[in-house]
């Protein structure tokens, strides 16, 4: 088999573990990773964090959204720009598949400002990267941000030799059910 067809053949298998992770019932019990999340000293330090809204069967966020002393900042893609809006109690709107995302009045947020970035997915490899979703948005992203990277999710116990894409998140902590791991210097 060559090379071509065995990246093929293990993005395939990927993409089959990632669904049946997605429609498992464990995919929709996030308290435990929301919870988390906040035990985080980064969490605790950041004053603005972004949030990511997920697709269904990802981490919800949601109750991250009105947490007391915290500024939230939602990305709002709009034709080929990728902006940074702040968050304000009963301003989301339903944009590109039906997920919420902030109006385009809503205030920019300069992506110095930000003190963590929370990305949800469904699985992340061992060495925190995100697999599946992320090519073209996070490629926009993720070079604005200087701040650390935390990604949320339902597994990590992925195939040890994925394929490595250019678009991959490379994360600097991952959230799980069970542990929190910090990416090895």
């Amino acid at each position: 088999m060559s090379s071509d067809q065995e990246i093929r053949e293990a993005k395939k298998s990927i993409r089959k573990r990632i669904r049946a992770i997605r429609e498992s019932s464990v995919a929709f019990d996030s308290s435990s990773i929301v919870s988390g999340l906040q035990t985080l000293p980064e969490w605790k330090a950041a004053s603005t964090v972004l949030l990511y809204h997920p697709l269904p069967g990802e981490v919800d966020l949601k109750p991250l959204l009105d947490v007391p002393g915290k500024r939230i900042v939602l990305p709002l893609v709009s034709g080929e720009d990728l902006l940074l809006k702040e968050y304000a109690p009963g301003s989301l709107v339903r944009g590109f598949a039906g997920i919420e995302e902030p109006a385009a009045s809503a205030p920019d947020v300069d992506p110095s400002e930000i003190g963590l970035a929370v990305i949800p997915g469904v699985a992340f490899d061992s060495a925190c990267r995100r697999l599946g979703r992320g090519r073209g948005f996070y490629d926009r992203l993720l070079p604005k941000l200087g701040c650390p990277l935390a990604g949320v999710a339902f597994s990590w116990q992925m195939v040890e030799a994925v394929p490595s894409d250019p678009w991959d998140v490379p994360l600097d902590i991952l959230v799980t059910p069970e542990r929190i791991f910090r990416k090895q210097q």
